[in-house]
């Protein structure tokens, strides 16, 4: 019996040829939903998609001829603008990817992850620029409404703390306040009702100022700071309260080559601080805390370390939920308010702990440069 097979057929692939490669570019840059134009090498927007008039409002005849200044947001810096183009304009690199914040034809804020590339010819010179553009409005809404959610999940739990943590004090204060209207009081007892009074006033303060925070975060305000110069502010302002350090020691370690970047100065200030705190307060004026920072793959990053206790494993997975500590005193807030501001900056918070050698957390944030 013959067996006969299927004759095989030849196909010739042929490359697209120039114009046929120039239409399918043209086809998927009008229909992309990604928000897109085209510049020439001065930055006059040549061309628009379809997605730019409906992220923008901005028809095609309102945006041809004019910059992307018009785009232009308040959140948008001269520092950042400048980062910008020394990226786009090096030949080596040729383009710039970050998140960035753009003013709609109606006022809108527009949250986007954007890409700026420098086209150029055989020579190099530059031809244009072409920018990619990915909305994250929907991305934004959803996690604030998450965090909005989680915060109304936690209000039974935080008026409890809240009431304790400040029944307390201000019922020492309030004894304090009558003592010091006996006449008869000596003065050394008016000072030690004094120091009571400023003692647990402060600890009222801060036990609100750490419910504020938590509950009404304030939005970032990124602009370019130096991370080295604000942690060793931050440690030496520390390390100089010796009632608050009680001995400890403090080494301090930067990396020279780690430039200023954009993050919002005050809350990462805060970060320091309540991490910071925590390994000071676990020495009990025994050991050192060790300072650190550093970058790599587009981030920055600072590491407290202590050479304390470390943190045993039953309490780890709870380390950064809300009111839970295990000091005497205390919200539970600080770490909680930490890991919401790095993770508003689209960074992480890193913990590597061994029982008795020791605690390093370590905070890293994107660069958001190209």
């Amino acid at each position: 019996m013959e067996h006969f097979s299927k004759p095989r057929i030849k196909v010739s692939i042929m490359p697209p040829t120039d114009l046929q490669l120039m239409t399918v570019l043209l086809t998927g840059f009008r229909r992309s939903n990604d928000v897109m134009f085209y510049s020439d090498p001065n930055g006059v927007i040549l061309d628009i998609n379809d997605a730019f008039t409906t992220h923008y409002g901005y028809t095609r005849e309102e945006a041809l001829g004019h910059t992307p200044a018009l785009l232009r947001s308040r959140h948008s810096t001269d520092e950042l603008y400048k980062r910008m183009w020394r990226s786009i304009l090096d030949p080596k690199k040729g383009y710039w990817r970050g998140e960035l914040i753009n003013k709609a034809k109606d006022g809108r804020e527009v949250p986007l992850i954007l890409t700026i590339t420098a086209v150029r010819d055989d020579k190099n010179e530059i031809l244009g620029y072409v920018s990619n553009g990915i909305d994250l409005s929907e991305q934004k809404a959803l996690e604030e409404r998450v965090a909005h959610a989680e915060a109304l999940a936690t209000i039974g739990e935080m008026a409890a703390v809240v009431a304790h943590e400040i029944r307390n004090p201000l019922g020492s204060i309030v004894m304090a306040a009558q003592q010091l209207a006996d006449e008869g009081l000596s003065r050394e007892d008016k000072d030690t009702v004094t120091r009571v009074l400023r003692t647990e006033s402060k600890r009222l303060n801060e036990a609100l100022s750490n419910f504020l925070s938590y509950a009404r975060p304030r939005p970032l305000n990124r602009g370019d700071n130096d991370l080295n110069a604000l942690l060793k502010e931050i440690s030496e302002m520390a390390f100089v309260n010796d009632e608050l350090t009680g001995g400890a020691r403090l080494s301090l370690s930067f990396d020279g080559s780690l430039e200023s970047f954009p993050f919002d100065a005050d809350h990462i200030r805060q970060v320091v601080w309540n991490i910071l705190l925590n390994a000071i307060q676990i020495l009990g004026g025994k050991g050192t805390v060790t300072v650190r920072s550093g970058k790599g793959d587009g981030a920055a990053w600072f590491s407290i370390s202590d050479t304390g206790p470390g943190i045993p494993e039953s309490i780890r997975a709870d380390l950064f939920k809300p009111f839970r500590t295990t000091k005497q005193q205390g919200t539970g807030l600080g770490l909680a308010i930490a890991e919401r501001i790095v993770k508003a900056h689209g960074g992480r918070v890193d913990v590597e702990t061994r029982l008795g050698h020791g605690t390093t957390f370590t905070v890293v944030l994107p660069r958001i440069e190209g």
